[in-house]
């Protein structure tokens, strides 16, 4: 009982400072919390704390949760802190329609780091029994699962995917702009002064550089190699979903559907679970997003929606009901990333060539 007393505190005392983040550095004075508002997010974060905990041991084999404690503690610490930065993007994007590069960047940073010094944490595959059923243990979800590769690729093809992996994530940082109306040698003369003249350019130059020489550090041990990759194939995974979308829709309507806050939200969420969970929650979000859509318009609040939160919302959702979830699914993961990743840049396509027709006919009405 002690435990969940704890806990309890603990959540409410990062719940409160996701709502003080969210008032003093994500949102303008006129769009702060009122204090119940704010003690209701308190204790529900409190609250929330205490249950994950005890749904945590829940998901253990029985008999198991004495064995595993640990592999259920680094879990648990994982989701809570992913949790808390989804509380405050949450919290900023309903007030202010944004989500601020100073949680996805901390958020991203803080999953890699998880990645190599937790790596049995995360979203468990399955519980495997050896042939007495007497001992067990849990495989965490990788970039092959549910498949193992046929090989283990090479210290040096692992270290290069991972630094462009990196690299991709650092590109998608810079602040940047592009005039495609422009003659190409003006539009990058423009892209390269922007880039010259941003203040966080050259830490973010610096971060490519020196990060990769972690990596090398981190290829040494067998253990943390595949969560660390697995955590920057999900982050770039979680980016390309909703930067692919976003890019058609500017390009076909000439409006930004999606904020750029969205594509590193998404990014850190992949970094925390994988591109397996974030390829899910991609899916789920717009569901809880159109409900949301449909009962603001009912009630004559505009058709403006904050998207964040829901992409936030099927990730709680994901990360809770992941083990029939995943039983659902495993199968169709069994054809591999490749596979999978044709066929989304084929639905992309579709998608662009849908909304273009849509977007004509409208336009003669």
């Amino acid at each position: 009982m002690l435990t969940y007393v704890i806990l309890f505190l603990v959540g409410s005392g990062l719940g409160f400072l996701a709502c003080e983040f969210a008032d003093r550095w994500g949102c303008s004075k006129r769009y702060r919390s009122p204090l119940p508002k704010k003690v209701f997010i308190v204790c529900i974060s409190g609250i929330a704390a205490a249950w994950l905990f005890w749904w945590e041991g829940m998901l253990l084999p029985p008999g198991m949760q004495d064995i595993h404690h640990g592999f259920a503690l680094n879990r648990y610490i994982i989701h809570l802190t992913l949790f808390v930065f989804l509380l405050a993007a949450t919290l900023t994007d309903f007030y202010e329609m944004i989500i601020p590069d100073s949680i996805t960047v901390t958020g991203t940073c803080v999953a890699l780091l998880a990645a190599f010094m937790l790596p049995l944490g995360g979203l468990p595959e399955a519980w495997q029994f050896n042939e007495d059923f007497n001992s067990s243990f849990a495989t965490p979800i990788h970039i092959w699962s549910p498949n193992l590769p046929d090989f283990l690729p090479s210290i040096e093809s692992v270290l290069f995917t991972k630094t462009l992996l990196w690299w991709f994530w650092c590109f998608a940082m810079l602040d940047r702009v592009w005039y495609t109306k422009l003659p190409f040698r003006k539009a990058a003369a423009i892209f390269c002064r922007y880039l010259y003249r941003s203040p966080r350019t050259k830490y973010i130059v610096a971060a490519a550089l020196t990060v990769p020489f972690i990596f090398v550090f981190v290829s040494i041990s067998p253990v943390a190699t595949a969560p660390l990759l697995s955590a920057l194939v999900g982050m770039a995974t979680g980016m390309l979903l909703v930067w692919g979308i976003r890019l058609v829709a500017q390009y076909v309507l000439g409006i930004e559907a999606m904020g750029f806050g969205d594509v590193t939200l998404m990014g850190m969420i992949g970094a925390f679970l994988g591109w397996q969970a974030v390829l899910l929650i991609f899916f789920i979000a717009p569901f809880f997003g159109l409900l949301y859509g449909i009962v603001n318009v009912a009630l004559g609040k505009g058709r403006a929606v904050p998207y964040g939160p829901f992409l936030c919302l099927a990730t709680v959702v994901v990360v809770i009901a992941w083990s029939p979830i995943w039983a659902a699914t495993a199968e169709y993961f069994a054809f591999g990333i490749e596979v999978i990743g044709l066929a989304l840049l084929g639905l992309l396509v579709l998608f662009g060539g849908l909304l273009h027709v849509v977007h004509k006919v409208m336009s003669k009405r």
